[in-house]
């Protein structure tokens, strides 16, 4: 029922010996750094890969960072992206997962981390962890890189600063049968008269198959100054989107002028600032999850063609990672397979419990709140134009004239606002009165209204009209030509898979990571345990502890336990 072709082909080309994943700990001159660690060293394709991030700003690590966004990536040694997410910072740290894309060839890969500040010393300041994935039912191998190291860094060993003396991890016992609880204990010692107390704060416990552990290493930054003229700010207040208003096709920064943003569809909001006096706008995003599609336009200028510029929410820069070749020991290649076996089992047997797909919410209002009054087209006999519905009907909207152009007045308590009002098709900001007033009637479904001045995001309106259409598309009008559509990536919404056994469902046991507790807060001379079931698959496995303690020195320390057949 299992036995899929699975390639030797694939595995025998690679060559890597124990596998080791490299969290690269970057050197730099920086506000922020980010130490990253993965559940293992070894992926199949479809899998997850378990990562914890520790953040920090300078050498003291109990100071909290600015940033509240941790970007995670997998990418190839020259910097291609394969797959990525967004990570909410707690605590100056980030646990989470990134899938692995089933097509994905086998190869060396990268996991990298850093938060959008780091961005200004560029990807040599970012963290990195090196990890082999497989896919066994491909051929074709990532190309190897002739190059092993950029000109701009050095990769040098990283060794733990002592602490595997104090610190202790190990089973209860050497050998286990399958299903046999498993308990391990990870103790530090107390501190001597005259050390200092050096608690751990950011340690993670992985129980992985064979010897797949990570092994640090550093790549020293040469404090080069990275070209090009975006800064990046730290992002305290969220996801953020930025970008650039300039004179098409001079390119000269447009100056204090109103840029709008609209959420389209589910969590539709809207938003606008104004460009600062380099051109530059900072939208501060909420805190979705998934991706929605936006829409970004810049405010009619009379006789001035404008062009926005969104800055790229991840890093675009080219790398050069080293991209080792690989050597399969026998040994290897039993773990490979098994491994290989274990994914493929465990699609027939569990589902996607983690939320991944979420049920669409449905908001009762949208983000001005209940409407004053809404025009329902349909009751009405048809009229032939839209500024008829407004002058004709009941309503608090009239369409008046100024120079020739239509304007629109919205006539709330205390009679014309002194401000514009907020136009909007579908959600979306329109703010030449003609174009919205071309749409036919039979296109639209409601006309929504609030009366009375509206304050959103620092910008004051003299009210809102909102026109929904029937079908969503914006009733026919051209959306204005200074706007750019974009699919945003908000914060991940995928959850870990339990590294978990339920041996009550009576399924079998397909677990490659056997146990992932990311995030352990240690002090000396106490002793932390954790139990779980002994898998199904024979062989050695690893107790892999590693992370950093509160003076930013690297800790590892591994223990070994057998499972017997």
């Amino acid at each position: 029922m299992y036995k899929r072709h699975i390639s030797i082909f694939a595995l025998l080309i690679l060559a890597w010996p124990c596998f080791a994943a490299c969290p690269l700990v970057l050197v730099a001159q920086n506000t922020e750094k980010v130490v990253l660690i993965t559940d293992r060293s070894v992926y199949i394709t479809t899998e997850q890969v378990k990562f914890f991030a520790s953040i920090s700003a300078g050498k003291d690590l109990s100071i909290p960072v600015e940033s509240e966004i941790l970007y995670c990536e997998i990418i190839t040694p020259d910097g291609n992206r394969i797959a990525g997410n967004k990570y909410l910072i707690s605590d100056n740290s980030v646990s989470g997962c990134i899938d692995i894309p089933e097509n994905l060839i086998s190869g060396a890969y990268y996991i990298r981390a850093y938060t959008k500040v780091m961005r200004n010393n560029g990807p040599e300041s970012y963290g990195y962890n090196q990890v082999i994935i497989i896919n066994p039912y491909r051929d074709e191998v990532l190309a190897k890189n002739n190059k092993s190291q950029t000109t701009a860094t050095q990769v040098v060993s990283l060794r733990s600063h002592g602490m595997s003396d104090a610190l202790f991890v190990s089973a209860d016992k050497n050998s286990y049968a399958a299903r046999e609880n498993v308990t391990v204990s990870i103790s530090l010692a107390p501190a001597g008269e005259d050390d200092e107390n050096v608690p751990l704060n950011n340690v993670c416990l992985s129980v992985i198959p064979g010897n797949y552990i990570s092994k640090p290493v550093a790549m020293v930054q040469t404090n080069k100054k990275l070209a090009g003229n975006t800064e990046y700010y730290p992002e305290t207040r969220g996801l953020s989107i930025t970008g650039k208003l300039t004179q098409n096709p001079a390119g000269v920064p447009v100056i204090d002028k109103k840029v709008n943003l609209s959420i389209i569809g589910e969590g539709r909001d809207f938003m606008s600032v104004r460009t600062d006096s380099t051109g530059q706008f900072h939208f501060a995003m909420p805190s979705y999850a998934g991706t929605r599609d936006l829409f970004v336009c810049a405010e009619k200028i009379d006789s001035v063609k404008v062009k926005i510029w969104v800055d790229n929410d991840f890093c675009t820069l080219p790398v050069q990672l080293p991209s080792p070749a690989i050597n399969l020991s026998a040994d290897d290649m039993k773990n490979l397979q098994d491994m290989a076996q274990n994914v493929q089992i465990s699609t027939h047997y569990y589902t996607d419990s983690t939320g991944n797909k979420r049920k669409p919410k449905i908001e009762k209002y949208p983000f001005y709140g209940k409407p004053t009054n809404i025009i329902y087209i349909d009751r009405y006999i048809q009229l032939p134009t839209l500024e008829e519905y407004f002058n004709e009907l009941p309503s608090e909207v009239k369409v008046r004239k100024r120079k020739g152009q239509p304007r629109f007045d919205v006539l709330g308590t205390r009679g014309v606002s002194l401000y514009e009002p907020l136009v909007m098709v579908d959600y979306v900001a329109v703010d030449e009165p003609a174009k919205v007033l071309a749409a036919s009637p039979q296109n639209i479904s409601r006309i929504e209204v609030v009366k009375d001045d509206y304050i959103k995001g620092g910008q004051t309106y003299g009210g809102v009209i909102s026109i929904i259409s029937k079908k969503a598309d914006f009733a026919g009008i051209d959306l204005p030509s200074a706007g750019i559509f974009i699919n945003f990536t908000f914060l991940s919404e995928n959850s870990c898979k339990p590294s978990g056994y339920d041996d009550n469902a009576g399924h079998p046991d397909t677990r490659n990571t056997v146990l992932w507790k990311p995030g352990i807060k240690i002090k000396s001379g106490t002793t932390e345990k954790y139990t779980f079931t002994a898998p199904d698959t024979p062989g050695t496995y690893t107790l892999m502890l590693e992370g950093i303690n509160e003076k930013g020195e690297m800790v590892t320390v591994t223990g070994t336990f057998e499972v017997s057949k």
